[in-house]
């Protein structure tokens, strides 16, 4: 039984590429789940096969889902449309995003009686993220860091103020009061000193 090896290039990076072996009598459903796990996307989209000419121009298409006009994966065998020595396709995964790979025939292998197929023969380069994610969180700096001491919020900050000027109306009042008892202390003892030297009114000897 033949083997077709074949291999699929990110279109964006040639860099980037498996080599997939699968048999001839397995279908383009076979090939589209070996590739998905080849390079680590999930499958829950949708994805077709085009046949393509040397220009990479696409022709008639393969779906992976049900569809009236078009061929349907599993029910298409490789081999029937295999017309080439180095047979081309596009592969396109999931029509939103439209991740599109480059797949090329490089040849034929002999079966291998114990190997599994399809597989992964080789493989160049590490296949990009599936999914972007366009949130970033900033770091945190030292100057956002809140000490212990200060207050955390504007109410606690509002507080800590008010009760300061609480603070200091009391002191001024204290310090007013102090101030008020030492000029009443000392008027007291200039009337005293007038009463004994006798200038207080009144004052006369007897």
């Amino acid at each position: 039984m033949a083997v077709y090896r074949f291999k699929v290039t990110f279109e964006d990076n040639e860099d980037v590429y498996r080599e997939i072996e699968i048999k001839s009598t397995q279908n383009f459903e076979d090939f589209h789940n070996v590739i998905i796990q080849s390079i680590g996307f999930d499958n829950t989209h949708d994805a077709s096969f085009f046949i393509s000419d040397d220009y990479w121009r696409k022709g008639e298409e393969i779906r992976l889902k049900k569809s009236e006009d078009l061929r349907q994966m599993n029910k298409c065998k490789i081999a029937l449309l295999i017309d080439d020595p180095h047979q081309k396709f596009v592969y396109v995964y999931d029509p939103k995003v439209h991740w599109t790979f480059l797949v090329e025939l490089l040849k034929i292998v002999p079966d291998d009686a114990k190997a599994s197929y399809p597989k992964t023969a080789k493989s160049a380069g590490e296949a990009p993220k599936q999914y972007k994610t366009n949130a970033i969180v900033p770091p945190v700096t030292d100057e956002e860091e809140f000490d212990e001491e200060e207050p955390h919020s504007d109410d606690e900050a509002y507080t800590l103020a008010h009760s300061e000027d609480e603070t200091a109306l009391l002191e001024g009042e204290e310090g007013e009061e102090e101030v008020a008892g030492e000029e009443e202390e000392i008027h007291d003892d200039e009337d005293a000193a007038e009463f004994e030297s006798g200038d207080h009114e009144g004052g006369e000897d007897f």
